[in-house]
């Protein structure tokens, strides 16, 4: 009965992290390119209502120009597709202009998607620290099954 339970256990604790990741809500990071030109971001999706939500990039440009700043939107999810678009810059922001963005959620960690000035993108997911730590906790239960049946 223990070893059920502790096999029980480590699953749920394993399978914790990728629910929590389910959500667009939270960070994740990625690269731009269109062209001779390319740019890394970091996104967060930072609220998510029934069909909709909002966030904002940070722009750091790293091929053929130079950009940098916030870009605030607001956007869209029908099913796995995405739609959302400018809503603000931060003042001081270089180079930057509002765009429009169409992505794809290709599984619960990845984004793939194009946007209005012709440019694709890609982004993952960023696993959040008690993410992590449920994670740890369920390999260290699964090596803790291991120990027990080889003594």
């Amino acid at each position: 009965m223990k070893k059920i339970f502790l096999g029980l256990l480590t699953l749920g604790l394993m399978a914790g992290p990728m629910a929590a990741n389910a959500t667009l809500l939270g960070s994740w990071t990625g690269e731009w390119t269109s062209g001779p030109y390319a740019a890394n971001f970091d996104l967060t999706f930072d609220s998510e209502t029934a069909g909709g939500f909002t966030g904002y990039f940070d722009w750091s440009c790293t091929a053929g120009l130079t950009c940098s700043g916030r870009e605030f939107f607001a956007g869209t999810l029908t099913g796995s597709n995405l739609a959302f678009a400018t809503t603000s810059i931060v003042p001081g922001a270089v180079n930057i202009q509002p765009s429009s963005y169409w992505a794809t959620l290709l599984d619960p960690l990845t984004l793939s998607g194009t946007d209005s000035g012709n440019g694709s993108w890609r982004a993952t997911s960023v696993p959040e620290p008690g993410s992590l730590a449920l994670f740890g906790l369920g390999v260290a239960g699964l090596g803790l099954i291991r120990r027990r049946r080889l003594a």
